[in-house]
C-alpha cells in the first residue's frame, strides 16, 4: 500500500471535533466553558480569529519500510602449491670414493606427503577442513536468517484485498498496516450534532474506531475543547475491523436520542441508542433481527434521519449552505432510512418510524450497485421530497430523489413514490469513496483529494451549481488515505444575547491521513483559507 502524502507543515490553530456522515448544520447559542476530562497531553496554540479549527500538530511516521538483507560472505578456501622435486643430475667423470672422502655419505631422505614434510601436511590439512567446516555453517545460519527475513516480509492481507487492492485499506491491504496507537486504520468516523444539550454545551460528538477495535467517542464543545476518547467513553466493543459508522441524533418528546449503527463481528448490522433522560447505552431493537452484511473488507452502510430538522424546533436556525437563515417551518414527523449491503451489488433498506419504537420495515433494495462506497442522504429538510446519493461501476456518484408526497399527482417527469435517478451526476471518484452531506455534498476523488460540491436539490431539476471546492490547507491540495471513511457538520455560534449575530461559524471535515490518525479541516461557512490538524486520541 502507497504511504500517503505528507502535507506541508500547518499553522497552529485551535482543536476541533469529529463528525456525523449526514448531519445538519449546528446552531447554538454562546455561553459559558464546560467541565470535562483533557488529554495528557495540551497544547497552547494561538487561536484563529474567526472560526474554530484543528490543532495543528507534528506528522505521524509513515508505515515501516524493509531494507534488503546482507548478503552472506563467500570466500573460496585457499589454495595451496605443491612443490615439484628436480631430477638428479648426471655423475661427473671422477672417483666418487674420493668425493665420498670430501663431503661424506649423504642423509638418509625424509618422507613427504603431496611434497609436503609430514608436520605441515596435518596442519594445513587441519586448517582447511576447518575452513570447510566454517564455510558450511555460514551458509545454514545466513539460509535460515533470510528464510526468516523473508517470512517476515511476506505481505498477509485478505484474500478480496490480494486481487483488489484498490477496494481496500488498512491491515485487510497488509498486516503490518494493523495500528498499534490511536485510531484503527481504516476507521469508521461519524459525527451527531447535540444543539439541545444547552446547559452541557456540547457542540457535537464524534465517533471512531480506537485502535484496539471499540468504537469511541470525542465531544467538541463551545469553547472549542475537545473531551473525552478514553475507554470511559466506549460505545461499543463488538464492532469488526474497519467497520463503517453511521450515527442519527434527533429528539422525540423532549427527550434527545443517540443512534450509532455499525458492522459487528459476526458481519451483522447492529444498533446502540442513547437518551439524554438515563445517559446509558443500549442495544437497539435492529440487532434482535440478524441483518447479514456483505462478508467484506470493504462495505458501505449508511442510517439517514427521515423528517424536518431532525425533530429538534431549533433547527429553524439552522445557516444554509450559504450562510443565511433557513426560514423552512417545523414538523415534528421523525424516522430513520438504513442502507446496508448484502452481496456484491445489492444494498437492502429498511425503515423506522419514532412512532412504533421496534418496527423496522424492509422497503425496496438498490440492485447494481457499488457497495464498496458509502452511501449519502439528505432527507431533514422542508418539503417532501428525500435524496440519496450512490456510486455506480463507473465510479460516479448518481443523486436519486423521491417525492413522498401520497396526495400528489405523479407524472413521467415528476414520479411520486418513486426513487428517480437526477441528472446531476459526478465522475471520477474513489471506488470505495464514503459520502457525506452537511452544507456540501463531500467525497475523496481517484485522485485522492476530498472535494465538496454545492447541490442545488431540485428533485428532477438537481445540479451542481460552480461553488465546489477541493480542501486544500495553505493553498495546497490535502491528500487523504484512499478508501478513508469521512463525514462533516456545519456549525454556527449565535452571540447569547443576540442570535441575529454570529459570534463564529465553520465548515468541519474529518478524514483518516496516516492510518492511526482523525484529522480535521476546517473553513468559514462563507470561504475561506482551510486549516488542518489532527485529533489528539488516546493510546490506551
Amino acid at each position: 500500500m502507497v504511504n500517503p502524502r505528507q502535507s506541508p507543515p500547518q499553522r497552529q490553530v485551535s482543536a476541533f471535533s469529529e463528525t456525523l456522515d449526514n448531519t445538519p448544520p449546528i446552531p447554538v447559542e454562546y455561553g459559558q466553558n464546560s467541565q470535562g476530562q483533557y488529554q495528557d497531553k495540551k497544547y497552547q496554540p494561538n487561536a484563529y480569529a474567526y472560526f474554530s479549527a484543528p490543532e495543528a500538530v507534528e506528522q505521524q511516521q509513515q508505515y515501516p519500510h524493509y531494507g534488503v538483507p546482507p548478503q552472506g560472505p563467500g570466500s573460496p578456501p585457499p589454495q595451496y602449491a605443491i612443490a615439484q622435486p628436480y631430477g638428479p643430475g648426471e655423475k661427473g667423470k671422477h672417483d666418487a670414493g674420493a668425493t665420498e672422502a670430501a663431503v661424506g655419505t649423504p642423509p638418509a631422505q625424509e618422507t613427504k606427503i603431496a611434497g609436503m614434510r609430514k608436520r605441515t601436511f596435518w596442519i594445513v590439512l587441519f586448517v582447511v577442513i576447518a575452513l570447510i567446516l566454517l564455510a558450511v555453517g555460514l551458509g545454514a545460519g545466513l539460509g535460515i536468517g533470510l528464510n526468516k527475513k523473508n517470512d517476515g516480509d511476506e505481505v498477509i492481507a485478505d484474500p478480496f484485498c490480494k486481487e483488489k487492492p484498490d477496494l481496500c485499506i488498512g491491515g485487510a491491504l497488509d498486516s503490518r498496516y494493523f495500528s498499534k496507537k490511536g485510531a484503527f486504520n481504516g476507521s469508521g468516523i461519524a459525527l451527531a450534532g447535540e444543539s439541545w444539550n444547552h446547559n452541557e454545551l456540547r457542540l457535537f460528538t464524534i465517533y471512531y474506531q480506537h485502535w484496539t477495535g471499540e468504537i469511541r467517542y470525542k465531544q467538541y464543545t463551545k469553547d472549542r475543547k475537545w473531551v473525552g476518547g478514553t475507554s470511559s467513553e466506549t460505545v461499543a466493543k463488538n464492532a469488526k475491523n474497519g467497520t463503517t459508522i453511521s450515527a442519527v441524533a434527533f429528539t422525540k418528546n423532549e427527550t434527545a436520542y443517540v443512534h450509532i449503527y455499525y458492522i459487528s463481528k459476526d458481519h451483522q448490522v447492529n444498533q446502540r441508542i442513547l437518551a439524554n433522560d438515563t445517559n446509558l447505552w443500549e442495544n437497539g431493537p435492529i440487532n434482535d433481527m440478524k441483518l447479514d452484511v456483505l462478508d467484506n473488507p470493504s462495505v458501505g452502510l449508511q442510517a439517514c434521519y427521515k423528517g424536518n430538522f431532525y425533530g429538534d424546533s431549533d433547527y429553524k436556525k439552522l445557516p444554509t449552505a450559504n450562510g443565511e437563515t433557513n426560514e423552512v417551518p417545523f414538523e415534528g414527523t421523525t424516522g430513520i432510512n438504513l442502507w446496508y449491503a448484502s452481496d456484491e451489488s445489492t444494498f437492502q433498506q429498511y425503515v423506522w418510524y419514532s412512532n412504533d419504537e421496534d418496527a423496522w420495515v424492509k422497503v425496496s433494495p438498490w440492485t447494481n450497485k457499488n457497495v464498496h462506497a458509502g452511501v449519502g442522504c439528505y432527507s431533514w429538510g422542508g418539503g417532501t421530497n428525500t435524496y440519496t446519493m450512490m456510486v455506480n461501476d463507473n465510479n460516479a456518484t448518481e443523486i436519486w430523489w423521491k417525492d413522498g408526497n401520497s396526495t400528489g399527482i405523479s407524472s413521467d417527469s415528476h414520479p411520486v413514490n418513486a426513487w428517480t435517478n437526477s441528472s446531476a451526476a459526478i465522475p471520477k471518484v474513489d471506488p470505495t469513496t464514503s459520502l457525506g452531506y452537511t452544507n456540501y455534498l463531500y467525497m475523496q476523488m481517484a485522485d485522492q483529494t476530498i472535494k465538496g460540491f454545492n447541490v442545488q436539490f431540485d428533485a428532477e431539476n438537481t445540479s451542481i451549481n460552480d461553488d465546489q471546492f477541493t480542501i486544500s490547507p495553505l493553498g495546497v491540495d490535502e491528500h487523504a488515505l484512499s478508501g478513508t471513511h469521512l463525514t462533516c457538520t456545519a456549525v454556527a455560534v449565535k452571540d447569547d444575547k443576540n442570535s441575529s449575530i454570529t459570534v463564529w461559524d465553520s465548515l468541519y471535515v474529518f478524514v483518516q491521513t496516516e492510518g492511526d490518525d482523525i484529522t480535521a479541516y476546517a473553513r468559514p461557512l462563507k470561504g475561506g483559507e482551510w486549516s488542518k490538524a489532527l485529533l489528539e486520541l488516546s493510546d490506551d
